[in-house]
């Protein structure tokens, strides 16, 4: 059935409708986008698009059947849907939708509708809002809203640096487009550090807490900065920062891998109560 038209105007038709959103992103960054509208038998709503820029538009009831509706251009362009008793899918595609900048694929979305998105099947790690994120077993995550700026690399790539005290070696990942520099650790100051080349850019570490245990400070040339920083089924602590400009990063911790195993200590302790022991009997 063909839709209505109305002419290019600032004219609002329709209330504003109690919808679903759920996106779909292709490995080009190409989105599929579908509006799931609840049915209102008393009022004409007006679904607004996402952007103007879009491609093969369907207007169908949940059933995939063609119903009648009409399009709304001006400030708002979109899709007004008459009264009816049953929900509407509104369908479109969105060419280049998450656009590739600077090592990241990234979508400044505004819309005030709850969305959810779908990323491409490879991504399990994005930014929201520069938080870090993990999807782990889930398929999507849902946005209250929603303006979010996401950001997620196709296949991120994890680097590793070795920290060795005495006669343990631990492994610290990190996840950066920028040039890591070497990571050094100062045992009796109970912290890690190491230099920022380019400010501006995601930074996560991935921590043992055996190495430096946490809740974490992080310090940018002096000053503490904003941190992010969870614990993982590993035991190891995920710390995200920006640093906003170059210098150094200083991460200190409430505790750091002892001087002496543990094992030694027991050891030591027994030793020195053995001769305490002796020495009072040598005084008897």
């Amino acid at each position: 059935m063909w839709p209505v038209a109305f002419a290019q105007q600032d004219t609002k038709f329709g209330q504003n409708a109690i919808q679903q959103v759920s996106i779909e992103i292709s490995d080009n960054g190409d989105a599929h986008v579908t509006h799931q509208v609840k049915g209102d038998i008393e009022n004409t709503q007006h679904i607004p698009y996402i952007t103007s820029n879009f491609s093969n538009l369907g207007v169908t009831d949940s059933k995939g059947s063609p119903i009648q509706y009409a399009e709304a251009g001006g400030k708002t362009p979109g899709i007004v849907i008459f009264p009816t008793k049953t929900d509407t899918l509104i369908k479109y595609d969105i060419p280049s939708a998450v656009k590739l900048k600077d090592g990241l694929w990234t979508w400044d979305y505004y819309y005030l509708a709850d969305s959810a998105f779908y990323l491409p099947e490879n991504v399990k790690l994005f930014y929201a809002n520069n938080n870090l994120v993990q999807l782990k077993e889930e398929k999507g995550f849902n946005c209250h809203g929603c303006q979010i700026k996401l950001e997620y690399e196709l296949k991120p790539t994890f680097v590793t640096q070795k920290i060795k005290w005495e006669d343990k070696s631990f492994d610290i990942q990190t996840l950066t487009l920028i040039d890591m520099q070497k990571i050094k650790l100062d045992q009796g100051n109970k912290s890690l550090s190491f230099d920022v080349t380019q400010p501006n850019k995601h930074i996560t570490l991935i921590i043992p807490k055996e190495l430096l245990g946490n809740p974490y400070d992080v310090y940018l040339n002096g000053n503490l900065i904003k941190k992010q920083e969870h614990i993982d089924v590993k035991d190891n602590v995920w710390l995200h920062i920006i640093p906003n400009q170059k210098g150094t990063i200083r991460i200190q911790g409430v505790t750091v891998v002892p001087e002496f195993p543990l094992a030694s200590v027991l050891v030591l302790s027994a030793s020195m109560i053995t001769v305490l022991y002796l020495t009072r009997l040598s005084h008897r």
